[in-house]
C-alpha cells in the first residue's frame, strides 16, 4: 500500500461517524424523541421491576414476617440460575456475540478498516451492560433474602461472571480460538437440572438437601474478579482476528428475531432457528417406513415419531419442565395447579413441531396428499400421546385425581397447544378498536391469542372446580 493510499484511508472513527450520519439521514429522529423512548423504557422497568421485586418478596415471606424457611428455595434459586445463564449463552453464541448487519458486511468488513478500532466500542458496551445488568438483578435477588442477604458481594461476583462470560464468546468467535464455549452452555443447563434433581429425589425421599456451611457469594466474587481480567485481557486481542465468517453468522438469527418483534410474527424467527436445528442434525440413517392400515396416515405417524426422535432437544426440554413442576412444589405449592396447566402446554408444544411445519407450508401439504384433517390428526397422536404420560409423570407434583375434570384439563391443554401450532399465516388487516390508549388492532390481536385464549379458559376451569 502505497504512503497515499495509507493517508486517505479513514480510522474507524471517521468510518462510524459516517456510517452514523447516514443512518440520522435515512431514519430522522429529533432529541425529544430519543429522550422519550428513554423516558418510557425507565418508567417501564422502574414500574413493572418493582412491582415484580415486591410481589416476590411478599411471597418469600410468612404472614409473620419471617423468611422463607427450608433449604430447598435456596437450591431451586441456583438451578434456575444455572440453566438461566447456560440458556442466554446458547442465545449469544448463536448471535456472536459481536455481528455485523448487512450493511457492515457489505461497506466495513471488507474494507482495510481497523478490526479492532472498529469493534472495541461494541465489545466494551457489550460487556459493561452485560455486567451491569446482572449486578443489578444479583443484588435484587440478594435483598429478596432467602439466606444471606450479600448484595454487594452478589452484584460483584455477578458482574464479573457476566464480563468473563462475553469475554470468553468473543474469544471463541476467533479462528482457531477456545473450544470449551461450544459446552459451556450445555454444561450449565446439565449442571442445573442435575441439582434440581438431586434437590427434589432428596425432598422426596425425606432428606432435605442441606444449604452450604459458607458464603457463596463472597468465594465467587474473589475467583470471578481473576478470572474476568484474564477473560478479558485474552478477549481483547483477539478482537483482530474475528474475522467476517464470524461476525455474519448470528445476522440471521438477528434479523429474524428483529422482523418477528416488529411484525409479531413468531413464526419469522422459528422457522429461522428450525432451519439451523436441522442442518446440527447432520446425516441420518434412512429407514424405509412400513405399510399398514390406512397407509397414508400410518406413513405420516412413523415420520412424526421419527422427527421427535431426531430432536432430543425437545424431549429435554419435554422432561426438564416436568422437573420444574416439582421444583415449584417446594417454592409455590399453592401455585402448582396453574403451574401444571402452563408448564404442560409448553411441553406439548415442543413436541408439535410437524404440526407448524404443515400449517405454514401449503405445498408440503399438497405433495403429502389426503385431506387436511387426515394430515393433522396424524401429526397429532404422537403430541398428544407424550402430553398424557408428561401429565401422568407429574401425576405425583399436581396430584393425582382421575375424574372427569382431569380429562378436561389433559383435553384443554392439548387443544390450545394444537390451536397454536395450526395458527394460520399472519394478516396485518382487519378492524382496529379506538380507546383511550390509542387505536388497537383487535384483528392483530386476535391472531396472536390463537392458543393462550382456550389456555387461559382451561386455567379458569381448573380454578372453578379444581380441589
Amino acid at each position: 500500500m502505497s504512503a497515499a493510499s495509507a493517508a486517505a484511508l479513514p480510522s474507524a472513527r471517521e468510518w462510524r461517524v459516517w456510517v452514523r450520519r447516514a443512518r440520522r439521514d435515512h431514519h430522522a429522529r429529533s432529541l425529544g424523541d430519543v429522550l422519550t423512548d428513554v423516558y418510557m423504557l425507565l418508567w417501564l422497568f422502574l414500574v413493572y421491576g418493582g412491582a415484580l421485586v415486591a410481589s416476590v418478596h411478599r411471597h418469600l415471606q410468612h404472614p409473620s414476617g419471617t423468611p422463607f424457611a427450608g433449604p430447598e428455595p435456596f437450591w431451586v434459586g441456583v438451578s434456575v440460575l444455572l440453566v438461566g445463564s447456560g440458556l442466554v449463552w446458547q442465545a449469544l453464541r448463536a448471535v456472536g456475540p459481536l455481528m455485523a448487519t448487512p450493511a457492515e458486511q457489505a461497506w466495513g468488513i471488507s474494507t482495510p478498516v481497523s478490526r479492532r478500532a472498529w469493534l472495541s466500542p461494541r465489545f466494551v458496551a457489550l460487556v459493561l451492560s452485560t455486567s451491569v445488568g446482572l449486578a443489578l438483578v444479583a443484588a435484587a435477588v440478594s435483598v429478596l433474602g432467602l439466606h444471606h442477604n450479600e448484595p454487594g458481594w452478589a452484584a460483584l461476583a455477578a458482574g464479573a461472571y457476566g464480563a468473563a462470560g462475553i469475554a470468553s464468546l468473543v474469544s471463541a468467535q476467533t479462528p482457531g480460538g477456545w473450544r470449551w464455549p461450544r459446552l459451556a452452555g450445555g454444561v450449565l443447563i446439565g449442571v442445573g437440572v442435575l441439582v434440581a434433581g438431586t434437590v427434589v429425589t432428596a425432598h422426596y425421599l425425606g432428606h432435605p438437601f442441606p444449604t452450604p456451611g459458607i458464603a457463596l457469594a463472597p468465594a465467587l466474587a474473589l475467583t470471578g474478579v481473576p478470572l474476568c481480567i484474564l477473560a478479558l485481557a485474552f478477549a481483547w486481542r483477539s478482537l483482530p482476528r474475528v474475522d467476517m465468517a464470524a461476525l455474519s453468522a448470528g445476522a440471521e438469527v438477528a434479523t429474524a428475531t428483529m422482523s418477528a418483534t416488529v411484525w409479531l410474527d413468531p413464526s419469522l424467527l422459528s422457522g429461522v432457528l428450525e432451519v439451523r436445528r436441522w442442518r446440527h442434525v447432520g446425516t441420518v440413517r434412512s429407514r424405509p417406513f412400513h405399510g399398514g392400515p390406512w397407509r397414508r396416515t400410518w406413513v405420516l405417524l412413523q415420520a412424526e415419531l421419527r422427527r421427535q426422535l431426531r430432536r432430543p432437544g425437545a424431549m429435554a426440554v419435554w422432561g426438564g419442565l416436568a422437573l420444574a413442576l416439582y421444583a415449584l412444589t417446594m417454592v409455590a405449592p399453592s401455585a402448582v395447579g396453574v403451574g401444571r396447566l402452563l408448564l404442560g402446554y409448553v411441553a406439548a408444544g415442543r413436541l408439535m413441531s410437524g404440526l407448524r411445519t404443515l400449517s405454514s407450508s401449503p405445498g408440503l401439504r399438497r405433495a403429502l396428499g389426503g385431506s387436511g384433517r387426515e394430515q393433522r390428526i396424524a401429526h397429532l397422536v404422537v403430541p398428544a400421546l407424550g402430553m398424557v404420560l408428561w401429565w401422568a409423570a407429574t401425576a405425583p407434583a399436581g396430584g393425582v385425581q382421575l375424574d372427569v375434570l382431569e380429562l378436561l384439563l389433559i383435553a384443554g391443554v392439548v387443544g390450545a397447544a394444537f390451536r397454536a401450532a395450526t395458527r394460520p399465516p399472519m394478516s396485518y388487516g382487519g378492524f382496529v378498536l379506538e380507546t383511550p390508549f390509542g387505536l388497537i388492532p383487535m384483528e392483530l390481536v386476535l391472531q396472536l391469542a390463537r392458543g393462550p385464549d382456550l389456555l387461559g379458559g382451561v386455567i379458569v376451569l381448573r380454578l372453578l372446580f379444581g380441589r
